[in-house]
């Protein structure tokens, strides 16, 4: 008999916002469910952690301008995999267009989706990107200005409140949530 689908928890936000950090800290608060633990699953374990894409001598992601969209999507294809294979996953994600988030939510038709936005000044995401020194200059500050106008969340977060209580917002929210939730009912 196959394992229950999983259950996937996703928080949208800028770069730097600290999405990683509480997807991390979520990742040991969340309860158990028939499915088992919750995984996390981000983007920047191709792009930083594993070292799998190809680099030029100076580090740069060769070609990146080619194979970002299957990157992409062939990242959005490992979710509902995970999913339909009995893994809950909370995953951190940069929903940068309408069309990244009509592919997600396509693939994802079929899944229980509790979508967080994880909303973050400028002004803190330009500190935090600088204090970070891995990402270029300007990022977050790009996204900041599309990442949140592509869809209502089921909960909105601000970075500057203290970590616990944003983890406690979620374990709360998602575990209230009416059975089947679906992508994105509207902000609370």
């Amino acid at each position: 008999m196959p394992p229950p689908p999983g259950q996937i928890i996703l928080i949208n936000g800028a770069s730097s916002a600290g999405k990683t950090t509480l997807c991390r800290a979520l990742r040991d608060a969340l309860p158990d469910t028939t499915a088992g633990p919750f995984l996390h699953f981000s983007l920047d374990f191709f792009m930083f952690d594993a070292d799998v894409l190809p680099r030029t001598p100076g580090g740069r992601v060769r070609d990146w301008g080619r194979i970002r969209p299957q990157v992409f999507d062939g990242y959005y294809r490992c979710l509902p995999a995970l999913l339909s294979a009995g893994n809950n996953l909370v995953v951190d994600l940069i929903i940068e267009t309408g069309a990244q988030r009509d592919r997600l939510r396509e693939l994802l038709a079929p899944h229980d989706v509790y979508l967080v936005g994880l909303r973050c000044p400028v002004w803190e995401l330009e500190r935090r990107e600088a204090a970070r020194g891995d990402r270029r200059a300007g990022d977050a500050h790009r996204d900041a200005q599309t990442v949140h106008t592509f869809m209502p969340y089921d909960l909105e977060l601000d970075c500057t409140d203290a970590p616990p209580h944003n983890v406690a917002r979620v374990v709360s929210g998602w575990t209230a949530r009416p059975a089947g939730a679906v992508w994105g009912r509207g902000a609370e």
